[in-house]
């Protein structure tokens, strides 16, 4: 099967999937009204940020490790080691957030009742444990399995949300239950095939612990820094602004994140192809993909801008109009983040963590110092420009030089 048959069977999974959520979004913001939406939203961005600090990229990591390591390790090996590192590092995460959220009285968790973080808070070793097993999968080149998961996952949580949300009338509660309900469902129907597929066994392997992370602490910043962008300026907004901005603002990024299955669902064709060559061979291979996914990609960014002024309103309701001038605005970011996650192999399977790790740091400390300043100043316009200016500007800047580097190593090759 061909590499684009695979991405478009990958991203019509992950788009089913997506399609969903914001299907779920656009009712739950008439059932729910921008208010109880943006109880909702500020409770699922604590849950991932919580579960994006905790799992440490190991996932990404084990790429890195089926690149470098001398002795490969197998499959049941994989889910043994990623399986139990999932299970500690999701029991720091939930103790942390307990404690921050009984420290706090709730007040740091502004908003957010205690039955409704509890909920999005039960998501998080799923959210770590999907990170880790679609790695896993990946490079075993199970991506068939993956997309599956996906379809029955997201549809029994959908139809979940229906009937706690629409029939029984709970509220934000029922939306996160359903969320719930379809995150454990995806999680198990990864994890018992792969199982099967290693012959039921599940082992521990001590000697890849710390170079697993040693390598998804290098990464890790890099994943962390990206998540910024899109958590701590809806948590600021949050904390400064009101539940209705906080709808808005991630309507308008739920729509962005919907244009970005495509480059995801490459990220894992690559890294399945990488783990059978090397980045230098591999690369005319991908470089002539990136361009055919960035080409549809650009066209695509268009057509959204056009018909955004007619869709939002008709599916979400006219409550939810001030998210088109929001989404316009942060089409241009979407060809800065797909390059981004594009070249993420590259720089892996490279085992440039270091340089990497470098400009991460600037980066997420720009993001946080400028996210900061601009929302309490200049509210959903200063975190759109904060985006912009990282993800339209800096960002592809980066990626665009590392390129030019790619196609000179492979040159000598």
């Amino acid at each position: 099967m061909s590499d684009l048959r695979r991405i478009a069977g990958m991203s019509m999974a992950k788009g089913y999937g997506v399609l969903l959520s914001l299907a779920m979004l656009f009712v739950s913001a008439r059932l729910l009204g921008p208010e109880g939406r943006g109880e909702f939203a500020a409770a699922t961005a604590w849950a991932a940020l919580f579960a994006t600090l905790c799992n440490l990229s190991l996932g990404q990591a084990l790429q890195h490790r089926l690149q470098a390591a001398a002795a490969k390790p197998s499959l049941g090996e994989q889910l043994g080691t990623l399986g139990g590192m999932a299970g500690l590092l999701s029991a720091l995460a939930l103790g942390l957030a307990a404690a921050l959220y009984l420290g706090s009285g709730g007040a740091l968790f502004k908003g957010i009742g205690p039955l409704s973080m509890v909920l999005a808070l039960a998501t998080v070793p799923l959210l770590v444990w999907e990170q880790y097993s679609g790695n896993i999968g990946a490079a075993a080149s199970q991506t068939g399995l993956l997309n599956r998961a996906q379809y029955i996952g997201r549809t029994v949580g959908f139809a979940a949300f229906f009937l706690l949300v629409m029939a029984l009338g709970w509220g934000v509660a029922g939306a996160l239950s359903a969320q719930l309900i379809g995150q454990l469902l995806v999680g198990l129907l990864v994890a018992w095939p792969l199982f099967k597929l290693a012959g039921g066994s599940l082992n521990w392997l001590q000697r890849e612990v710390k170079p697993l992370l040693r390598s998804g602490l290098a990464i890790h910043l890099t994943t962390v820094s990206a998540f910024l962008l899109d958590q701590v300026s809806l948590l600021l907004i949050n904390h400064h602004l009101s539940k209705p901005e906080v709808g808005w603002y991630q309507l308008a990024q739920q729509m962005v994140a919907l244009m970005l299955i495509v480059p995801q669902s490459a990220l894992m064709i690559v890294y399945g192809g990488l783990a059978n060559s090397t980045p230098d061979a591999y690369w005319p291979r991908q470089r002539r993909l990136n361009w055919r996914l960035l080409g549809g990609l650009a066209g695509l960014a268009v057509a959204a801008w056009l018909l955004a002024p007619l869709v939002v309103p008709l599916v979400a309701g006219q409550a939810f109009a001030p998210s088109v001038p929001l989404f316009r605005m942060l089409l241009p970011t979407v060809l800065g983040i797909s390059l981004a996650l594009l070249m993420t192999p590259q720089w892996i399977g490279r085992g440039l963590l270091r340089l990497n790790m470098a400009l991460t740091c600037v980066t997420g400390a720009a993001v946080v110092a400028a996210s900061f300043w601009a929302i309490p100043h200049y509210g959903l316009d200063g975190a759109v420009w904060v985006r912009l200016g990282v993800y339209a500007v800096w960002v592809p800047l980066a990626q665009i030089v590392f390129w030019l580097w790619c196609n000179r190593q492979a040159a000598k090759e």
